[in-house]
């Protein structure tokens, strides 16, 4: 018997089961959690986050890849320094060509050196000009002035003479007077007619101012064959006519050399024209001789110390 029940236990009775237990009970189910609310600022910063670990990432990579190339060259520069040694033969260099900037900054030089050079010819010929001009205006002006101070003289036309032979006294009496008649304030003196009254002592002054001081003068009357000046012992002057219609020769600077303070002046002897024409004309004159005269400067004061003849000829005597 019982081990009959023991398997009548055993066996499992699903009529049984239904029976005593009813329908199956359900299984509870959990309550369900509510959903959290997304945070816009979280959000946001979270998106930044991922955003920078991505650039830095970025960067990472890039410095891997740089580190990679720098090895990469190096390796290729020293398999190419190596392969140079175990060359046999070194291959020619090749020539290094100028670069297009080299070249513009050539040109660019070349070109400020050639303005350079232009503006200093420029200046060189201005002052080269200005200089011949000056050398000109200052000769014209200094012919013109030798010319005035021995126009009475030459007007004379008295004979060679130097230091030592001494001058004759018809000779300074007669240069003297024509220096009053062509520079002198005339109305001063005492008028007679169409003839003025001149003290001696005047003529002595004018011919110390050509000749120089010194002088031994005998006074006289000089009679020309177309001009005389009248002595008057009496009253110590001369009787001169106060403006002569006729002149001898007039001067013509021809050439002025200069030792130290002396010049020596190559006079030609025009005639018979008037200072002021020989002095103005456009034309050179043609004169009939030339003299050379001895003429000493200091400061403003010319001194005549001698007469000399030219070895200059005039054109027309030349030509015959």
């Amino acid at each position: 018997m019982n081990s009959n029940d023991n398997k009548d236990k055993d066996i499992f009775d699903y009529d049984s089961y239904v029976k005593s237990n009813g329908k199956k009970k359900k299984t509870p189910k959990a309550p369900k959690t509510p959903r959290a609310q997304k945070n816009p600022k979280a959000a946001a910063d979270e998106k930044r986050r991922q955003e920078m670990k991505q650039r830095q990432e970025k960067k990472r990579d890039e410095s891997i890849e740089n580190i990679r190339r720098m090895f990469d060259d190096a390796l290729d520069e020293r398999s190419e320094e190596l392969a140079e040694l175990t060359m046999n033969d070194p291959e020619p260099e090749m020539p290094i060509t100028v670069s297009e900037g080299g070249k513009r900054r050539g040109y660019l030089i070349l070109g400020a050196l050639i303005i350079v050079l232009a503006v200093i010819g420029l200046f060189a010929t201005i002052g080269f000009t200005v200089d011949k001009f000056k050398a000109f205006a200052d000769n014209t002006q200094q012919k013109t002035e030798f010319a005035r101070f021995i126009y009475p003289v030459v007007i004379c036309d008295p004979a060679p003479f130097d230091q030592s032979v001494k001058l004759r006294s018809d000779t300074v009496i007669t240069a003297a007077i024509w220096d009053i008649i062509l520079y002198e304030d005339k109305s001063k003196y005492e008028a007679d007619f169409d003839m003025i009254i001149v003290p001696e002592l005047d003529v002595e002054q004018h011919a110390a101012k050509l000749f120089g001081q010194g002088l031994s003068i005998k006074h006289q009357s000089i009679l020309g064959a177309d001009v005389q000046f009248y002595y008057n012992e009496d009253i110590k002057s001369y009787r001169i006519p106060a403006n002569p219609k006729y002149f001898t020769y007039s001067p013509y600077i021809e050439e002025i050399t200069r030792v130290g303070e002396s010049y020596t002046v190559t006079v030609g002897y025009v005639s018979p024209t008037p200072a002021w024409l020989t002095l103005t004309s456009d034309e050179p004159p043609k004169p009939e001789k030339y003299v050379n005269y001895v003429v000493s400067k200091r400061g403003d004061e010319y001194t005549l110390i001698g007469i000399q003849q030219s070895d200059k000829v005039p054109e027309e005597v030349g030509n015959y």
